[in-house]
């Protein structure tokens, strides 16, 4: 079975990059980390113009633009649409045309900190929302919120217009400036139903595993950035009339991250393949996400501190960009947008009854 890129996906990621490392080098990148939004709002009509919300898109080439993404640290908020909130307006047969994020008001037994509690009631002239959500991923960045809230039915998804009467949203002093949380509240405010309250747990469960895909990815790219830093400043700093990349005690940690990097890329890309031709989202599938995650997040903080490692005194100063990578990482690592955290879950498959994960105990070797 041949799990190569298609000459068509190799060409979207050869058009993404193109794009991003035209329009966001690193440079331009820290200084709108440095200013008001940590965004740029006048980018979404040209991504549209890229392709990037496209309808036909497949879990793969996702993968793809959210790697890329994660590589430049792309300040719009095309990561919460895709990952965060279209997922729920795909379950309602529409499409995110406009930038979005998603609040999770009604918590249930998977829900993460950071979840508030937002309750919907549906007066004569329609639905309305109340309540707060005290960290919502890019709130201050998008047009529109998808919701999570109570309903007398049960969890149900809406979605409000950030310019909506009763909607609040106030940014937070975050450690990655180019994704701010925001506290956000609802005092009635108008609010359109999405999912009613017998798909909302179908639909949270796809969203979780595609999401998972998603950040898995974006880590990945960022591991890569950091790494790219690194192994070019290794190959033109010089010490004792040598360019540094040639001393073991530093060839040695980029082998090290690069091989960290490359196991977080195999395992995203699997596990994005799988969830695109999973439409039950088998057990197996939520797995092999949940194994993406966890090796992407790791690599993703490892490299970044070896990258600083390696460009030692400049790599810890404010104008060396190296520590915006970081900071994306951590953000990543920290995350608790879907569910529970994974390590529970692979352990629990790991340490199941009778489940010795392909290993006979019954011999030294397990043969």
């Amino acid at each position: 079975m041949d799990f190569a890129l298609t000459d068509e996906q190799r060409e979207i990621r050869r058009a993404a990059r193109d794009h991003l490392e035209r329009h966001y080098p690193a440079a331009r990148v820290c200084a709108l980390a440095e200013g008001p939004g940590g965004s740029e709002a006048g980018a979404w009509p040209e991504l549209i113009r890229q392709g990037w919300l496209d309808d036909d898109l497949g879990m793969v080439e996702l993968t793809l633009l959210a790697e890329e993404s994660g590589r430049c640290l792309h300040p719009t908020p095309w990561w919460t649409t895709v990952a965060l909130a279209a997922p729920y307006a795909s379950a309602a047969g529409e499409a995110l045309t406009v930038p979005a994020t998603l609040a999770d008001g009604a918590p249930d037994g998977t829900a993460t900190p950071g979840a508030g509690t937002v309750r919907a009631t549906r007066p004569p002239q329609g639905w309305t929302l109340t309540g707060q959500v005290p960290a919502v991923p890019q709130a201050g960045a998008v047009r529109c919120v998808v919701v999570r809230a109570h309903t007398d039915e049960g969890p149900a998804v809406f979605a409000c217009d950030t310019g909506s009467p009763g909607l609040v949203v106030e940014e937070l002093t975050t450690l990655d400036t180019l994704r701010r949380m925001a506290l956000v509240r609802w005092d009635g405010t108008p609010a359109r139903l999405l999912v009613e309250p017998t798909r909302t747990a179908e639909a949270a469960r796809r969203t979780q595993l595609r999401g998972g895909v998603l950040l898995a990815a974006e880590a990945v790219g960022v591991a890569a950035g950091a790494l790219d830093m690194a192994v070019t400043h290794a190959r033109q700093r010089e010490q004792f009339g040598r360019p540094i990349g040639s001393f073991q005690a530093v060839a040695h940690q980029l082998t090290e991250a690069y091989v960290d990097t490359e196991l977080a890329r195999s395992l995203a890309y699997r596990a994005a393949w799988l969830v695109q031709n999973d439409p039950e989202g088998s057990p197996a599938c939520a797995q092999a996400v949940d194994e993406a995650v966890l090796v992407a997040r790791g690599a993703a903080v490892r490299t970044c501190e070896t990258a600083i490692q390696v460009t030692g005194g400049m790599g810890v100063t404010w104008e060396y960009p190296l520590h915006r990578w970081l900071r994306r990482a951590l953000w990543l690592e920290a995350f608790p947008g879907f569910g529970d955290d994974p390590h529970g879950r692979v352990a629990e498959q790991l340490l199941r009854p009778g489940d010795t994960g392909g290993i006979n105990p019954g011999t030294p070797d397990g043969r």
